[in-house]
């Protein structure tokens, strides 16, 4: 997630919405009333969502899509499409600020919906944001906020409707949704403290608690949280915390039992914000459909298949990202089995478990280092063969 730290400030252009024909779906079936939806693929992966658009007429390029997010595009993607870019904003994101730069669009076109005269703000995703899937940008809040939106993780799909008395009349009982700039948040408690948490679609977490809030709490004391981890690579920089697991997190109309949970050590950037308790990702919001009403400052959570699941942890003490042929090591976490194993920030990564890293996906890798505690993963790195032996951290 990105929060615009001074983009706001900027004169904005108001949005034309057009509706171009589209596949239509039976609304009635998933709960909605009073109109139809649109409804779009998209692709769930390694915790994030993705999803297709055209931009004055061409693409498709591929977007994140992020809740709390502003459109945003890469400075390839703005090359691309031969737009001229004003280097006049600052944003903060997870990891802290750092500059950017804004353009204008004629269309953006999600599905069957067209967004006219649309600010982008231009910048630089961060190493790893998508892992390894090519993205030109992300996409939240404009459309979020101009009608309702369906978003199945399991049938991966996201449905927009658009007709001005849409609303939810499935089983799930609404909870009341704030907003922190465009940033959604909702009420809850975790382990029975009260706060109030961000809804991230564009977090690969579980739960991230603030810092301020691990600290007015002494939740590191609390949870006996002792191994750092680099947790995220965001929007300003590298993200670190400690490693935890809260047993509850309840939302009032939805709850997750022992979420894997961050425990920000940030001093900037939107996981050091003292007015927000903590952020809740991808780990979560995986075991519901939701539907988002921003017009109407609701939330709902239906669970799916996965809710109950068990949220698997890290077990390596490694942080992995995609170089050429390679994983390449951002990060060792002290005391963890990979430093055990002699694995250092810089490595390379060549073969995992006798197979060439270049065969095998981020996701699959991750998966692999969140097995059963004592299992043996022998890898290859550049400075020769090693096994790391999973762990509790």
């Amino acid at each position: 997630m990105i929060s615009p730290r001074h983009i706001f400030r900027l004169a904005m252009v108001a949005a034309v919405l057009l509706l171009v024909p589209a596949i239509v779906a039976e609304a009635r079936a998933d709960g909605i009333a009073g109109s139809s939806g649109i409804e779009i693929p998209i692709r769930v992966r390694s915790g994030h969502v993705y999803v297709d658009v055209e931009i004055n007429g061409k693409g498709p390029f591929h977007f994140l899509f992020d809740t709390g997010a502003s459109n945003v595009l890469t400075p390839e993607a703005a090359k691309r499409l031969g737009l001229p870019v004003r280097n006049n904003v600052d944003v903060t994101g997870t990891g802290g600020t750092q500059a950017a730069g804004s353009t204008m669009v004629d269309s953006l076109q999600l599905g069957g919906v067209t967004l006219a005269n649309q600010t982008f703000y231009v910048l630089d995703l961060p190493p790893g944001a998508s892992d390894e899937v090519p993205v030109d940008g992300l996409i939240g809040f404009e459309v979020l906020d101009r009608f309702p939106v369906r978003l199945d993780y399991a049938g991966a799909t996201l449905t927009l409707y658009t007709g001005k008395d849409a609303r939810y009349t499935g089983p799930a009982a609404p909870a009341r949704l704030s907003f922190r700039g465009r940033t959604p948040q909702i009420d809850g408690k975790v382990d029975g403290i009260d706060g109030r948490f961000t809804i991230d679609t564009g977090s690969t977490g579980s739960l991230t608690l603030s810092a301020p809030f691990v600290t007015d709490h002494d939740l590191a004391t609390h949870y006996h949280a002792r191994t750092r981890v680099m947790s995220a690579r965001g929007i300003g920089g590298p993200v670190y915390a400690l490693l935890a697991r809260a047993e509850l997190l309840d939302l009032g109309t939805a709850t997750a039992k022992r979420p894997v949970t961050f425990l920000s050590q940030q001093r900037a950037g939107t996981s050091a914000r003292k007015d927000t308790a903590g952020n809740i990702g991808f780990g979560v919001l995986r075991q519901f459909t939701i539907f988002f009403d921003y017009p109407r400052k609701q939330i709902y959570f239906q669970p799916n298949a996965d809710w109950g699941q068990p949220d698997l942890a890290d077990r390596s003490g490694l942080r992995l990202e995609r170089s050429d042929q390679a994983f390449a090591i951002a990060f060792v976490a002290k005391g963890s089995p990979a430093d055990a194993a002699g694995l250092k920030a810089g490595d390379h990564i060549v073969t995992v478990n006798a197979a060439p890293s270049s065969t095998q996906t981020l996701e699959d890798v991750r998966k692999l280092l969140k097995g059963p505690v004592g299992t043996h993963i022998p890898m290859i790195s550049d400075h020769g063969p090693v096994v790391v032996v999973l762990a509790d951290l």
